[in-house]
Formats: structure tokens, sequence, C-alpha cells
């Protein structure tokens, strides 16, 4: 997990008792915030997530932390029983809470890794190689097919940002801070949700109105929440900069924003707390400085008012226009050798109307498809590929492989697929394709030949499947079998 280290922390010496641990001694704090702590401990691999629920009263406990703390520990013992979807979680492994000592305490795994925000700074320390930037839109298109997993089991993660989300050493990727998810439990009372998302992330002012309406969020509210976490990773900013003369000239036309600030100070009422998060648009223009959830209300308005006849145009022609137009005010703000992510972050995040329908279609606009005559190897020769078709499995994934998802094998001369690439697109099917090691390469790089179950068993390592390869990318797959190959 990539944090800051805290010295020591007020809780920093305690022992707290996990089932199955034993007693924990809590050592010193890694990050910090106004009502949390995370802790690192005397039990290799073990973290410490600490509420701290004091009040300033001796028999009370502080409301709000002690609702994050069960809003938290409520999602992993739901995640607990989704087998999917607890692979990309941090290992729980217990939760208690201490009335005399005023806090309560999450065990999970401690994770080894970096986060999206530290990633794009190397990334950018780097210079934006060819090879870094391939592997930055690899790991975004895993991310991202993650969520579309999660979405596809009935979650929202609400509070998706690159500070909570962790890249691993091996290159796989968790996803941390479960408090702000939106899970099935909650859709029998979506106004009862304790909202929890940050306003630079995400539509508060949408989210809301829908929650008070009983109106549960959907894919909209992370697919948003994507779009910016794209921009902040690539440019370490989670807000736009707007020129001076343009918003002075917006400040003048009142128009323009002065029913979105209503609708903001409404959520004020609700929310006290947000009303330094969420400022008013007027504020934002005099800052000089956009949330995402304001730019598209903002320039709409501003493009309306410029464009001849723009009532006249059709809905499709004003979409086209207004998305163009902040897709050319996002991609000015971005370094150059990331222009390409301004197009995937304004469908992200521009008006739901006119926003992608979900995290596999945002997916698909990161990808850097891999080259014709590749493509059409892949299809004639590929042995998965003809092992799929007998048993019926959709094969069309193919068209769409990126240059990251095929490696030529040297010693067959055709193409192979990711083992990860194939593993995703096959979802629950994958555990039914049988594997068969061919050889490893001289850069540690296997060749798998998927097999019928029989000839799986008869294999020496015993028998393997499609799933087993989900996190490996150094397994390649399709590579006609040769008897003279040894592994």
């Amino acid at each position: 997990m990539s944090v800051t280290e805290i010295p020591s922390g007020q809780h920093a010496g305690q022992v707290v008792s996990v089932t199955g641990l034993g007693p924990v001694r809590l050592l010193r704090a890694l990050a910090t915030s106004p009502e949390t702590a995370l802790y690192q401990t005397d039990q290799a691999g073990v973290v410490v997530k600490v509420f701290d629920l004091s009040c300033g009263k001796p028999d009370e406990v502080g409301y709000g932390p002690y609702m994050n703390f069960r809003a938290e520990l409520a999602t992993f013992e739901e995640l607990q029983a989704a087998e999917p979807l607890r692979l990309y979680v941090p290992t729980y492994y217990g939760a208690s809470l201490d009335y005399d000592r005023k806090f309560a305490f999450i065990a999970m795994e401690f994770l080894h890794g970096r986060n999206l925000r530290a990633w794009g700074e190397d990334l950018a320390a780097g210079g934006y190689d060819a090879a870094a930037l391939d592997e930055l839109r690899r790991a975004m298109q895993e991310v991202l097919a993650i969520v579309d997993l999660f979405h596809r089991h009935g979650l929202v993660l609400m509070d998706f940002k690159p500070d909570n989300v962790i890249r691993l050493e091996d290159g796989t990727v968790r996803l941390v801070d479960l408090g702000a998810f939106f899970t099935p439990r909650h859709r029998r009372e979506p106004g009862e949700f304790l909202y929890a998302a940050t306003p630079d992330h995400a539509e508060v002012v949408i989210d809301v109105s829908n929650l008070q309406a009983g109106v549960p969020p959907g894919a909209a509210s992370d697919i948003f929440s994507a779009g910016v976490a794209l921009f902040e990773m690539a440019t370490g900013a989670s807000r736009l900069v707007i020129d001076p003369a343009t918003a002075e000239e917006m400040l003048a036309t009142p128009a323009m924003y002065r029913f979105r600030d209503s609708q903001i100070m409404d959520v004020w009422k609700a929310f006290p707390h947000l009303k330094e998060a969420l400022p008013l648009v007027q504020t934002q223009l005099r800052e000089r400085h956009l949330l995402f959830s304001e730019l598209w209300h903002l320039l709409k308005a501003y493009v309306g008012a410029r464009v001849p006849d723009w009532e006249g145009l059709d809905p499709d022609q004003q979409g086209q226009i207004l998305l163009a137009t902040g897709t050319t005010f996002i991609q000015e703000q971005l370094p150059t050798a990331l222009n390409w992510l301004a197009g995937p972050i304004a469908q992200a995040t521009v008006l739901r109307s006119l926003r992608v329908k979900s995290m596999g279609e945002l997916a698909q606009l990161l990808g850097n498809p891999a080259p014709a005559h590749v493509l059409a190897d892949v299809a004639a020769h590929n042995c998965l590929l003809q092992h799929l078709e007998r048993l019926g499995l959709p094969t069309d994934f193919a068209g769409r492989l990126n240059v990251w998802d095929v490696r030529l094998d040297r010693g067959s001369g055709h193409w192979a697929i990711a083992g990860p690439a194939a593993c995703w697109e096959l979802a629950e099917n994958a555990a039914f394709v049988y594997l068969r090691q061919v050889y490893t390469d001289d850069q540690g790089h296997t060749y798998w030949h998927a097999v019928d179950e029989f000839e799986a068993d008869e294999t020496a390592a015993g028998r393997a499947n499609l799933t087993q390869l989900r996190h490996d990318h150094h397994a390649w797959l399709g590579v006609a079998p040769a008897s003279q190959r040894s592994f």
C-alpha cells in the first residue's frame, strides 16, 4: 500500500485482539485522516485501520466515525460471500469495537504496492516512454474491468479515485477504502445510505438528489469518477484550470450558473460538512479552478450562448459540439504524451445523456489495438480460439485484442494471447478451459495449450485451468503443441 508515513500515532502501542491472529500490537501510523488511522502492526502482512470514536463525552461515542466503521465492516463481510469480488480487496482478518478505549478497528492485509496517483507521478518522472504508456493503458483497462465486475454484482464504488486503487508489485490491482461502497444491502432503503463521496471525484448534486428520491446509484456514478481519476493520474490535479478572461466572461453572465449554485446550496443544507469541499460555481470561477461535476453544465450554457441557432440544432448535434469543445478544453491541460486520454476523460465525465454506458465501453477507449496482421494470425492459427469454438464458447474478443494482449511465440512463429486477457473475456467459463504447459522461454514467459479435461489430468504438473492465469502477466495461450518442446 502506498502511504505517507506518520510518526507514532495516538493509538501506537495499543494491543487489539483479532480472531485467528491473537493479540496484535499497533506499532506506528502509516497514514491518518481526521477520523481514522492505518497502523503497521507486529504481525507481518497485517495492518489495522483504527476509527477514533472519542467525542468528548465519557459515556458516548462519535456517531460519524461509528457509522463509517459499521459501513466499512458490513461491506467487508458482504464481499467475503462474493467469491469473484473478494480477490480484489484486501484480505479481511477481523474487526471489533472497544467502548472503553473509544475506538473500533478492522484488521486487514497489508498491500505492497503503489496507488495510482503515485504510479502516475512515476510515469511522468520516467518521461512517458512507449512501453510505459502501454503498461498504463493495460493497467487502467484492468482496473476498469474490475470495477465493471463489481457493477455486475450490484456494487457501486461511489468514491473511485487514484488513492483508493493499489497496484501491487506483481501488477495486480486491489481496491481499498470500502466504506463508501453502495452494495445490494442498501437497495432496500437507498435514502438511508451513508453517502461519503468526495465532491472532487463525484457528481454530488445528482447523487444526493437521486438518493433522497429513493433512486439507487448506478454505473454512471463510477464512470464519472473514473474519468476524473484518469485526469488526476495524468496531471496530479482533480480540478480543471480555466482561463481568467473566460472565467470573467462567465461571471458577467450569472444566468449561466445561478440555478446550479442554488442546487449546491441545497446540498449544503443536507450535508453541512460539504460546504467547503463543494464550492459554488461562482466561487470556482473566481478561483479559476472547476470541478468536473460543474464543467459540463457551465460549458453547455457557454457554448449555447455562442453557437448560432443553438436551440434549432437537434440534441445529437448539440451533444457532438459540446463533447468536442470539452475534449479540447481537457486536452489542453494534459501532458502532450497523454493527449489521447482527453477523449476517454470527456466521454466518462460529460452529461449523463452523452456518457459511455459501462466501464467496459470506457476501457475500450483506452485500448491500443494490435495490428491487423497480428489479429489475422491469431484468428487463423491460435489454438485457444479453435478449442473455444469446439466448446461453443465465444471467440469474438480476439478481434479486440490490444498490443499488450499478444506476444509472438518465436518457437511456433505465431502469436499467443495473454492469459489474463483471455480469462477476463471468458469470465466464469474460464474455469472450464483446461490447459497444458508447453514450454518456458528464455525471458521467463510460459506458453500454454488448451486441451480437454482428460489430457489436462495426464500432465505431470496436474490439471490446470484458465482461471489460474488470471494474474499471470507472463502466461500466454494458444501456441500449437509441439512434441519436441520440453518444460
